[in-house]
């Protein structure tokens, strides 16, 4: 699917309703080089990322977690790039 949208002169974008049905209301957003990606988020995403990969950060602080989120969707926005 692809829709567009604008941003408004406060440099809101509304996200249309069957994007936000299916995905959610959260996004995180990836800054490229060349454009910017949104991400859909959970509820919590350090829970869905806990549940995603089990044991894998067990005695990591959520700053780390988010560290290692970032990077891991920055290189995977960049493969889908390069592909």
């Amino acid at each position: 699917m692809s829709k567009t949208a604008e941003a408004d002169d406060r440099g809101r974008i509304v996200i249309p309703h069957e994007i936000r049905e299916k995905h959610g209301s959260r996004y995180r957003v990836v800054e490229l080089d060349n454009r910017i990606e949104l991400i859909p988020l959970e509820d919590d995403p350090i829970e869905g990322l806990r549940d995603a990969v089990g044991g894998a950060f067990e005695g990591n602080s959520v700053e780390e977690i988010k560290r290692a989120s970032r990077e891991a969707a920055r290189e995977d926005a960049l493969d889908e790039v390069t592909r």
